[in-house]
């Protein structure tokens, strides 16, 4: 299958590269780089530059590449990209599985997300004015992973804030967990993968533990009964103290560390390009998970030489 990914200088685009390559696939990569300035550019079979996904030109790029390589499979991987993409699903020539722009928007809102869910899970609770008998965050609103997150100590004032771009939560402290989430295009979950993250190193989990928790997984199937996130996707959770799994946020693409639920589910990868084609899933969740299983994380090198220097 010809498969297009973006934002190949990332570790989370590398994962896919690699993986999807053993799988015999051909893959056409673009990122903001140039080529060889970045490994996964080098790992592509074929490379091309592209601008950045607020550029009033992005989605005419990403159509013609489509176009230009026969491509059957358009992966976007950050962010602002699925954003992008979901706002114009009608244009893009080729099978692309995201979630819908309806429920996209909802879910990059951290306060609308967190707040729709605060029935059905639990969810650290959010404070619409300020308490200074708590530790608590000062969230954005639009905040991408710990970015535009505040802590406050207990005792100290929260510093100004507009509640159209930020709000507070009270702080919850414990173990995090990633659950890594492929489901069909009318999102019926395929595997719902959850992980401990064991060691983080900036910002980035370099060791983690697959788990088989029946509790988070069936947290993950509440979730899914209010958004429907066909494709990849991953929601954070922190276990508190007490025990409960508090829930953090929804990330509407692949993960950082995703590549650990690959290695987990040998036919992951297979699942999602079957789905993206159309096909629907009716099977048992993680069908071929193996679990229990410690997944660690480290660079390797690629050389480009750079003859016009």
């Amino acid at each position: 299958m010809n498969i297009f990914i973006t934002s190949v200088g990332t570790a989370t685009s590398v994962n896919l590269i690699k993986y999807f390559k053993k799988a015999g696939d051909y893959i056409v990569g673009g990122d903001i780089n140039e080529y060889g300035y970045t490994a996964g550019s080098i790992m592509c079979h074929e490379y091309v530059q592209l601008p950045y996904a607020t550029d009033s030109s992005y989605i005419d790029k990403i159509c013609n590449i489509i176009r230009l390589f026969n491509i059957e499979l358009f992966i976007p991987i950050n962010d602002i990209e699925v954003f992008k993409v979901a706002e114009n699903i009608k244009d893009i020539p080729c099978k692309c599985i995201v979630p819908n722009f309806d429920t996209i928007s909802k879910i990059r809102d951290k306060y609308i997300c967190s707040t729709s869910l605060v029935d059905i899970i639990d969810v650290p609770k959010i404070l619409e004015e300020d308490d200074i008998n708590t530790d608590r965050i000062l969230r954005d609103r639009l905040g991408v992973g710990s970015k535009g997150i505040t802590f406050i100590d207990k005792g100290t004032e929260a510093p100004t804030y507009n509640k159209d771009d930020s709000f507070l939560q009270e702080t919850v402290q414990g173990e995090e967990y990633t659950v890594d989430l492929l489901c069909d295009i009318v999102g019926h979950p395929i595997y719902i993968i959850p992980r401990l993250r064991i060691e983080v190193k900036g910002g980035v989990a370099t060791k983690v533990k697959i788990v088989k928790d029946e509790e988070l997984i069936s947290q993950v199937k509440k979730i899914l009964e209010v958004y429907k996130l066909p494709g990849f996707s991953n929601i954070q959770f922190i276990k508190g103290h007490d025990g409960k799994y508090y829930f953090i946020e929804i990330n509407y693409r692949f993960s950082g560390c995703g590549v650990g639920s690959l290695l987990s589910s040998p036919n992951y990868l297979e699942h999602f390009k079957a789905v993206s084609l159309g096909g629907s899933y009716n099977g048992n969740v993680n069908p071929d998970t193996k679990f229990n299983l410690i997944v660690t994380r480290y660079y390797e090198e690629m050389v480009y030489e750079d003859r016009n220097s």
